[in-house]
């Protein structure tokens, strides 16, 4: 008989608070690993296939096995559009298997249901990907006897998204999945050599922040592409923007840290002015009629608003400077067509347990 292990992962979705698109240019970013959460099961087989379960997903059960370069053999007809919905999985697997060696046969469960909208079944932009790549690797590396630190779990986690995804993304999502709480951002200098700059820091004490769904998910690849396409068309205009944009990024982490709040404020309610701007200008609705909408609503009852992530549709946050300014928010935005997203700060990053039962 086989030894029975079972290996449980969870890793936090992330949520950017301040440096959206300056990020990209080498800029620290603020982000907080927020409480969704992709949880992964791995669980031994006694042969050397494998199967992967998407209990939130309507992919059905798939049963294949890996050869010696780490690429899926499915066992039965799998058309292609369900290989699509799990070319993320197939790719970890690939990567680890290049990168730490050969993986025993094993059960794999996916559920990604927290970064879904309930009603609607809309995916939220909290870095699900990220946190899939995160538990899943970690966990990979946990069931084959790799131990892995977690500067190496970033970096691997960094190499192995873009291996599947390409080489588009800051890693910001990576980051925040693996280290958890609020951390300031820089991306690599080299992408060769990946030593992004990730620093845990407090939240002020009279910072207060609501987040808003706009109803709506977005192509952050696509907003991202139309604003390198900006960038090679117009690069003095693109440069000047952007520097303004990463001068208010490097000042607002600063001023988060250094526990001021209303230079906070000040810097959101600019930094937001200048993603209108570079909307206008690269012709992507960053600050789209939506958020133009919510933004009215929380500016009226006191408080500084700004899309999170590419913006276009997906969520917003709103931020003030005492109990009483985001209660009223939250009123008025309950009294709206929007949702309230009850997100929190998620203090851990991945977290991982192990059981081994003997055979």
């Amino acid at each position: 008989m086989m030894d029975q292990t079972t290996i449980n992962v969870k890793s936090p979705g992330k949520l950017i608070l301040l440096g959206e698109y300056a990020v990209l240019e080498k800029a620290p970013a603020l982000v907080a690993a927020v409480n969704r959460h992709c949880k992964v099961r791995i669980e031994s087989l006694y042969n050397s296939t494998f199967q992967v379960r998407t209990p939130n997903l309507n992919i059905p059960e798939i049963q294949f096995i890996l050869d010696q370069d780490g690429d899926a053999h499915f066992r039965t007809n799998v058309d292609s559009k369900t290989q699509e919905q799990l070319h993320f999985v197939l790719a970890i697997l690939k990567y680890v298997s290049q990168k730490a060696g050969k993986i025993p046969g094993a059960s794999i469960s996916i559920d990604t249901t927290s970064f879904y909208h309930r009603v609607t079944g809309n995916k939220f932009g909290l870095g699900s990907s990220a946190a899939l790549t995160v538990s899943l690797l970690s966990g990979l590396m946990e069931y084959i006897g790799k131990n892995i630190s977690d500067e190496d779990l970033y970096r691997e986690a960094f190499l192995a998204h873009r291996f599947a995804q390409g080489k588009m993304g800051s890693g910001v999502d990576i980051a925040a999945s693996a280290t958890g709480g609020i951390i300031s951002y820089t991306m690599p200098e080299n992408a060769s050599r990946l030593n992004g700059n990730i620093q845990k820091i407090g939240r002020p004490d009279n910072l207060y922040m609501e987040c808003i769904w706009a109803g709506y998910a977005v192509s952050t690849r696509n907003f991202v592409r139309n604003v390198h396409t900006y960038k090679n068309e117009h690069p003095k205009d693109y440069d000047k923007l952007l520097g303004t944009m990463s001068m208010l990024s490097k000042e607002g982490v600063k001023a988060f840290a250094g526990n001021d709040t209303d230079a906070f404020l000040n810097i959101i309610s600019d930094f937001f002015e200048c993603e209108r701007e570079l909307g206008l200008r690269s012709g992507t609705e960053i600050v789209s009629d939506v958020h133009e909408e919510i933004n009215t609503i929380v500016k009226a009852q006191g408080g500084t608003y700004k899309p999170s992530g590419a913006g276009g549709g997906d969520i917003g946050i709103a931020f003030c400077n005492n109990p009483d300014c985001i209660e009223k928010i939250r009123c008025a935005t309950k009294d709206s067509m929007f949702d309230l997203m009850n997100l929190e700060v998620q203090p851990r990053g991945v977290q991982i347990s192990a059981r081994k039962e003997i055979g």
